[in-house]
């Protein structure tokens, strides 16, 4: 009888050991996560509205385990917003998190529906009013896709042409375009192959044989037909 009362009282005893270790152990966890809980999260690169708002939409991750945080979720808040050309997400551990971000540059701006939208050098159009800013742009006609307006500057660069002098492109259904510079000067390209038509029109213009208010056809292959408004 009395072996049988100790081991009650070793099973008693056994039972408190535990189920204090447990208590003891469920704290130093609690304590441990918590020091990992997202608190802090700093911002770079936007104005204070821009910083504003994307802190409103980055509010669901606060208090979160910074281990345990959903990444997909995060970058595809910050894909939504079309100005921003890049972004980098750094952990700062336990409990900060750092964002640096690049805001796209504008290589000009359209008309889609009754509204004004920039274009973005991150292949986006970003309507002008959400973003409350006024570049110094050209304005693209016609219904192009920003693929090809970028493929066109890069070809007119590599021809070292200076786009601030470009004031409008015009893009046709034919899949060419026409661009209106400074001066009065309209150049129309051919619907392919233009990168030549550029460089014969890069030669006249260094030999000072392009005047204002003139117009350069260049669609005809290996032929250059200037008129005058």
């Amino acid at each position: 009888m009395l072996l049988s009362i100790n081991k009650k009282k070793i099973y008693f005893y056994l039972f408190i050991f535990v189920f204090l270790n447990t208590i003891f152990n469920f704290k130093q966890m609690s304590k441990f996560s918590n020091i990992f809980k997202l608190n802090e999260i700093s911002i770079n690169g936007l104005n204070l509205d821009e910083e504003y708002s994307l802190r409103s939409d980055l509010e669901l991750f606060k208090n979160q385990n910074i281990f345990l945080l959903n990444n997909n979720q995060m970058y595809s808040i910050l894909d939504n917003i079309k100005h921003i050309e890049t972004f980098k997400i750094k952990k700062i551990f336990p409990s900060e998190l750092n964002i640096d971000i690049k805001k796209t540059s504008y290589v000009g701006k359209t008309m889609k529906n009754g509204r004004v939208y920039l274009i973005g050098n991150n292949k986006k159009f970003i309507e002008q009013k959400k973003i409350n800013i006024q570049p110094n742009v050209p304005f693209v006609f016609g219904n192009f896709s920003i693929e090809e307006l970028l493929i066109l500057q890069n070809n007119l660069r590599s021809n070292s042409f200076n786009l601030d002098e470009i004031k409008n492109y015009y893009y046709f259904k034919s899949s060419r375009w026409d661009l209106n510079k400074e001066d009065n000067i309209t150049i129309k390209l051919p619907f392919s192959n233009y990168e030549q038509s550029l460089k014969q029109y890069k030669i006249l213009e260094d030999e000072g044989k392009i005047y204002k208010n003139s117009i350069v056809d260049l669609r005809v292959p290996k032929k250059i037909i200037i008129s005058y408004k």
